[in-house]
Order: structure tokens, then sequence, then C-alpha cells
């Protein structure tokens, strides 16, 4: 699915499966639409953007089955009205009709089969805007895919609040659009969906989350981080950071390891990553991936290009053309 404008939507409707496909998939990330044995089928779906967040709301008719072929960089969330479904993902299948939800993971591919009529409504969240806010919420590097438990309750607790909000941010959208005069508050509402997702389905950094509020950092951690920011493009060392903070090498690293869960260079590592992030979105057209990536002290374009797509999701070149 194309990413729409803050304020754009989109409606595609009619009967032929390609047509789907079509409207469905992207470049670099294709959805194949079939329908079983040659059945009749109709579709009827509206989407509508909130920046890093979308909506849909679809209407299906007829048995067929959807199979995504490349990672779309996205987390689907279905919330499904009427009718059933079964999303395949590797060895395991999940049921999905009213009252049982279900997330994609981004890179994780699967095949979905629709048995129609069936009707749901989906919440599609960036992978980047999902990273970023646990990023936040844990005060620390996120590194490796998030994987989440697919199966959602959505009759009661978190699941039902996700439920009734995604369907109220809908209708503010597409239909009163009250919510498009609202910039701020969307923005806050679709926010506080995100972190509630983060914080109550389960996922591989659940563990961290679940934790008790650490206590406030010691002054020396703090002192290196400071440090770092007044660094970020230097060569600096560990060595140099330690004595900066006036602390042994081994002190640094315990307390980063105790209050940051990480090391200092892979903090540091994550801070000039952050920055090159930041300066490829601003970039004129004149400047290149590997002036950005020296100036921000990645010698490595082949290793910086790995980091960076794990990061971002994308390669830096993908956020220099857009």
């Amino acid at each position: 699915m194309k990413p729409a404008a803050p304020e754009e939507s989109f409606r595609f409707f009619g009967t032929d499966p390609d047509e789907l496909s079509r409207a469905l998939s992207t470049a670099a990330s294709p959805i194949k639409v079939e329908s079983a044995a040659n059945q009749a089928m109709s579709f009827d779906c509206e989407f509508v953007s909130a920046g890093p967040v979308s909506f849909g709301f679809c209407t299906y008719e007829g048995d067929f089955r959807c199979k995504l072929e490349a990672d779309s960089g996205k987390f689907v969330l279905f919330f499904p009205l009427r009718g059933n479904a079964s999303f395949k993902r590797g060895n395991e299948t999940f049921e999905s009709k009213p009252g049982r939800g279900f997330i994609s993971n981004g890179p994780a591919l699967g095949t979905v089969r629709f048995a129609g009529p069936r009707q749901h409504l989906v919440m599609i969240v960036e992978e980047n805007e999902m990273i970023n806010r646990l990023h936040r919420m844990l005060e620390m590097p996120v590194r490796g895919p998030l994987d989440f438990h697919p199966d959602i309750d959505l009759t009661s607790g978190p699941g039902l609040i996700l439920k009734d909000l995604a369907e109220a941010t809908f209708s503010g959208l597409a239909q009163d659009a009250a919510l498009r005069q609202s910039p701020l508050a969307l923005s806050n509402l679709t926010g506080a969906m995100t972190d509630l997702i983060l914080e109550t389905v389960p996922h591989h950094f659940s563990g961290e989350l679940a934790r008790a509020a650490p206590s406030p950092a010691p002054r020396h951690v703090k002192r290196a981080i400071d440090f770092m920011h007044a660094n970020i493009s230097r060569p600096i060392s560990l060595g140099d950071i330690a004595d900066a903070c006036q602390v042994s090498v081994r002190s640094l690293q315990k307390g980063f390891k105790d209050f940051k869960m990480t090391t200092p260079m892979t903090y540091l590592q994550h801070l000039r990553l952050e920055a090159a992030h930041k300066e490829l979105q601003q970039a004129s057209p004149a400047l290149s991936v590997a002036a950005i990536a020296l100036k921000w002290g990645f010698g490595h374009m082949g290793r910086f290009a790995v980091d960076y797509k794990l990061r971002f999701g994308q390669s830096p070149s993908q956020t220099l053309r857009r």
C-alpha cells in the first residue's frame, strides 16, 4: 500500500484480483491476490493516512488469499468486524474473526486467506515509527526484530481499547474529518495507540519494558553521554570517554551495562546513526551518502549501510532520495 500524505485518503473497489493486487502493492513490497478456484470476489477499501500511521476499512466478498512477497517495512493490525480470515506465518496458522485480532510483523512474510463476507479495520504503523517510540521508552538502542506475538484479544482490556480507538480515529479522518483540523491531537492519539501496542502486545523487548523503572543513571554515565553529544562527529575512543568522565574504562562499561543495557561505544554509534539519519532526511541533492557517513564517523560504507537499514528499515540512499 502506497504511503499517503498526512491529509490524503484513497478508495478502491472492484471485482478483479489483479486490480486488488496492484492497489495493495508497492514496488518494494508486492502483494499477490488469488481467488479460490476462480470464484467470484469483490472488494471495497478506503485508506486514510495520519503520517507514519494509517488506517483502512475493507469489505470483501468471496474466498481468496493474499501473499506478501517482500518485507513491507510496516506492522499491520487487523480488527475484524465480520467474517473469518486465517493468517499463515511459517508453520503456524492464526484465525482472525470478531473478537480476535492479528498483528503482522513487517519482516515476516506470510499468506492470509479471507473467507467472505469479510469486513475489517486495519491500523498500519511504519516500522521506523514503532522502533523510535520503543527506543524512547527504553532509553537505549533497539536492535533486532520486535517479533510481536500475532494474536490479540479484542474482547476486553487493551485490545478492546485499541479497537475502539482505531474505529474512532478512522471515523475522525475519513467520515466527519474532524481530526484533520487538529493535527496535534491526531499525532498524540496515534502516538498513544502505538505506545499501547508496545506496552500490551507481547514482543521481543517486552521483558525490558516490564522491568521496574531504573534508578537515575550515575553522574559519570550522564557525563559520558554529554561528552558523546559534544564530540559526536570526532574520532573518540572508549578511553577518551572514560578520561573525560574521570573514571576507569571498566567503571564506564559497567555503568552503561547497568543503566543503559548496552556498551558505551554501541550507544555512541546509535547517536551517530540518529545524526546521520537526520542529515540524510534534510540533505541537499549535492551531498552524497558517503560524505554524510564520513562526517558522522562511519568509515566503512558497507557496515554503515547494514547498520542503518537495521535501525531505520531502509537504506541510506532511500532516505536521501525522499
